[in-house]
């Protein structure tokens, strides 16, 4: 029979306290990182013709137009307004993030969806697009003071 006995001294229990509340820390800042990828893993965002686009918007449900309605360069502001912060809120629950990509030139395209049907007004889907790479966008209806949530409708 074999007894192992080890002392815990107050110099030994900070440091398994203090390695758990990293541990829960690091676990806290990746989790939610990770929750908003799941949401678009399986949608490939390569976007480096029309159809890619359309391909993209397809994968999440929207049947949109077969060419763009409207093609646009923006420039991402370097500091985001107040609005700015809640369009980027809108990506992030879709698992973008416009923040890293400011003061880049990027491309806006926007589609005409012909499938949405809780409303009456005309739908758009906005893909912008930076490097052939989907890097945000929305859906949108084009009637003022209508609506606009992330691809994923919430």
């Amino acid at each position: 029979m074999y007894i192992v006995s080890f002392r815990l001294d107050k110099k030994k229990l900070l440091g398994i306290a203090a390695a758990l509340c990293l541990i829960i820390a690091v676990v806290c800042v990746v989790v939610p990182r990770q929750a908003s990828d799941v949401l678009s893993s399986n949608v490939s965002n390569s976007a480096k013709s029309v159809e890619e686009h359309i391909a993209f918007l397809n994968a999440y449900g929207y049947d949109v137009s077969e060419k763009p309605v409207q093609i646009q360069e923006i420039v991402i502001p370097e500091e985001f307004s107040s609005e700015y912060e809640k369009y980027n809120e809108l990506q992030k629950l879709s698992g973008f993030d416009l923040s890293k990509y400011k003061s880049y030139r990027v491309k806006k395209y926007t589609y005409k969806v012909l499938n949405y049907e809780d409303s009456t007004d005309e739908v758009v889907a906005n893909v912008i697009v930076y490097n052939n790479k989907v890097i945000g966008g929305d859906i949108s209806s084009t009637t003022l003071g209508g609506f606009i949530h992330g691809f994923i409708k919430e």
